[in-house]
């Protein structure tokens, strides 16, 4: 028997693929320790996405590297950056042994059968919540990204092997996270789309949430409408993850993301018609090569008109194997640029979860909080911080509190 540490960066395909690699070393005899300091050996799934993560990781992997030495373990790196950089993982930890986003290899070197497809069994970090991946790959070809190099094109996985392994899910877990690359191009490759494999899952009688993940709006406006009327069911969160990037249709064509601002825009004017009390996530990259002070202030005036509730901003950096010829602008101005949206997008989510307080919600709690109690999420994903030990359990809160990350709420008895 030997002691693995696994660590997991970036998305929830990557969370996804650590569960699956858990349950495989349990499976095989194996044991989970908390610690790398208390592993013979030691896994890190890495993610290539942003230059601040790849930084971040980068550091991580020096520390392990030399704690591996000290310790006589074995350092192992998984996932997207092993493929898109693997010469400076080398160079800060030339011992470690790398292997991609495919499961064979690291499965045979670990002398365990390894697989990531949705029916393959997990061990989920938190009992109340199970990932299912429904595809890997994507039908885009946006100019900044490095992770369409590495899972390629659209492979989605077959309904049935979803249906399977959400009918298991449900008997352990109460959120269900439906998670790829782009799920708005699911089945695009197989004839169907997600609106056809909700549809199958919620035949699967009980009380759950689903949460649907990334949707890119090139995809996902074909059949929007249609897809909004199988979200009236309860089970569905009403979170939208709609990634816009800018507000200038001019670098929206350089990123090439195959949508206009407006296509957006009508998107969030559809959910908020629908669903008043819709969760919209977005995702902005300022300081794009290119990007001119004009091309800004439209991204300044689509936040602000829209009003999304959860905006990830990220400053553009060029990732390896990407090729975008035009200048890169000032950091200095991209930094500034990065902090005028942030304290935006800051002031418009404390104004929207304000609109929140007094009002009683039903609440999943699903996880435990940072500073105590437990995390919710109420119909529309708004995240609640409960003083409660009902976990993984629903509750009628509240409100009594906003903050610009989350609402506080008390049980209503």
């Amino acid at each position: 028997m030997a002691r693995f540490y696994i660590e997991w960066h970036g998305c929830s395909l990557n969370k996804a693929d650590a569960e699956k690699l858990r349950h495989a070393l349990v499976s095989a005899g194996h044991a989970l320790v908390d610690s790398p300091d208390n592993a013979d050996y030691c896994i890190i799934n890495t993610c290539a996405v942003k230059s601040p993560t790849e930084e971040k990781i980068i550091e991580r992997l020096k520390k392990l590297g030399e704690l591996a030495i000290r310790k006589n373990l074995k350092l192992i790196a998984i996932g997207c950056l092993v493929e898109i950089n693997p010469e400076r993982i080398k160079k800060v930890a030339p011992q470690a042994l790398l292997f991609g986003v495919e499961p064979e290899e690291l499965g045979a070197y670990l002398g365990v059968k390894l697989d990531y497809s949705p029916s393959a069994p997990s061990l989920p970090y938190n009992d109340c919540i199970s990932i299912i991946p429904v595809s890997r790959g994507c039908l885009n070809q946006c100019s900044y990204c490095c992770v369409r190099i590495v899972r390629g094109r659209l492979k989605s996985n077959n309904p049935d092997d979803i249906d399977n392994a959400f009918a298991n899910a449900i008997k352990r877990s109460r959120e269900i996270w439906l998670t790829a690359t782009d799920l708005a191009c699911y089945g695009f490759d197989i004839g169907t789309n997600i609106c056809e494999l909700l549809k199958r899952l919620l035949k699967n009688p009980g009380d759950y949430r689903i949460r649907l993940g990334m949707l890119n709006p090139q995809h996902v406006k074909r059949y929007f409408d249609e897809l909004l009327q199988v979200m009236e069911d309860k089970r569905i969160y009403k979170f939208f993850h709609l990634p816009v990037q800018s507000g200038s249709d001019e670098v929206l064509k350089k990123m090439a993301r195959g949508y206009s601002s407006a296509d957006f825009e009508a998107l969030v004017e559809k959910v908020r018609k629908k669903f008043p009390d819709a969760v919209i996530a977005t995702d902005i990259i300022v300081g794009f090569p290119g990007e001119t002070q004009a091309d800004f202030e439209k991204t300044i005036d689509l936040l602000k008109r829209v009003k999304p509730d959860v905006v990830n901003v990220s400053r553009y950096s060029k990732r390896p194997k990407t090729n975008i010829s035009e200048r890169m602008i000032q950091s200095e101005t991209v930094k500034e640029r990065s902090r005028v949206v942030s304290k935006i997008v800051k002031e418009i989510a404390l104004q929207r979860n304000k609109e929140f307080i007094g009002r009683e919600l039903s609440v999943l709690l699903s996880e435990k909080g940072i500073k105590g109690g437990l995390l919710g999420r109420t119909d529309s994903y708004k995240p609640v911080v409960v003083d409660s030990n009902a976990a993984c359990s629903f509750i009628r809160v509240k409100i009594t509190d906003a903050k610009a990350t989350h609402l506080v709420g008390i049980p209503v008895e």
